[in-house]
């Protein structure tokens, strides 16, 4: 398996099997992104009918040769209709949403079509692909591709194709994409301890019993407390306002990488990954210390991606 493996990608890193320069979206297919090849089925009947009509010429058989000869223009014009049923074709891919490993990336593609029939067609990326019919109108095709390890994780073009309308030969076009898609860690540990340490040592109820003043006052971020919105402030400056106090920073929960050397590389990064989301689903506010990165203390669906993609690209151990 690892042998097939390496030889399939030695063999997509060869220049006439990579991606060509970045496609301008939505992609209309014209001819000449076009390819068209007999499929196993295809070649069995040009076989039968190569067959079929050396024999009717040594037997002199002129109702089985003229029989061969239309079949090999029915098969002809499937070829022809193939090709048609790429051609003009408008084709669009977005960037899929960032997924934790051994998830999938979704991969949306919206397909628009230039006649008003059905048709059939298979969306891939690589070896994984998508059967899907193409209606009268645009077609939204979901991808699923699987995401084994973290990091960024390279789109760089995708196949549409179809053996329509007889199954001889199938045409294909790729969209070149040229993409990264992010690919979290996979969270996997202990469950974030009730008595993990804090900067300073102390809760937030006792960080409120040491000022009941506001240090000062900021712009609500998502995943503040309700309780913390300074609503008078707010009714004057027509913007949410919410205080921030100044011991607040001694609720903060410390993430960090070295409090975790027991474990292996990969395991502390999975490890660092479940805390920050628990401690996002706590309402908690962090702060994550990596061995060449420190993101300060914050929470919010913002701070926790920008905590989540340090963590996905830390550098991956040798």
């Amino acid at each position: 398996m690892r042998l097939r493996q390496r030889l399939v990608e030695k063999i997509r890193a060869l220049p006439w099997f990579k991606a060509g320069p970045r496609d301008a979206q939505p992609l209309i297919i014209h001819n000449r992104r076009i390819y068209v090849l007999p499929t196993g089925f295809g070649m069995f009947v040009g076989t039968a009918l190569a067959v079929l009509n050396l024999g009717s010429l040594n037997y002199n058989n002129n109702a089985a040769l003229l029989l061969g000869f239309v079949l090999i223009s029915l098969c002809n014009n499937a070829l022809i209709s193939g090709h048609l049923s790429l051609l003009k074709l408008a084709v669009s891919a977005q960037l899929p949403e960032p997924v934790f490993a051994g998830q999938s990336l979704q991969l949306p593609v919206t397909v628009q079509p230039r006649l008003p029939a059905t048709q059939a067609f298979h969306l891939a990326f690589r070896e994984h692909g998508l059967d899907f019919a193409l209606g009268p109108e645009s077609t939204h095709a979901v991808l699923a591709i699987p995401a084994l390890r973290r990091g960024y994780f390279p789109l760089d073009r995708i196949r549409l194709s179809t053996r329509q309308p007889l199954g001889l030969a199938r045409a294909w076009c790729y969209l070149n994409l040229h993409e990264k898609a992010l690919v979290y860690p996979a969270p996997s540990g202990q469950n974030l301890p009730s008595d993990m340490p804090s900067d300073g040592g102390s809760s937030g109820r006792n960080t409120r019993q040491k000022s009941d003043q506001p240090h000062h006052l900021r712009e609500y971020r998502s995943g503040d407390a309700r309780k913390h919105i300074a609503w008078k402030a707010s009714a004057r400056t027509d913007t949410l306002q919410v205080r921030e106090y100044a011991t607040a920073q001694s609720d903060v929960l410390e993430l960090d990488w070295a409090t975790l050397h027991t474990l292996g590389y990969e395991q502390r990064i999975s490890q660092l990954c479940l805390w920050v989301l628990q401690a996002e689903q706590k309402q908690r506010r962090y702060a994550l210390k990596l061995p060449h990165t420190r993101i300060d203390a914050g929470s919010g669906p913002s701070h926790q991606r920008q905590c989540l993609q340090a963590l996905a690209l830390m550098p991956h151990d040798a």
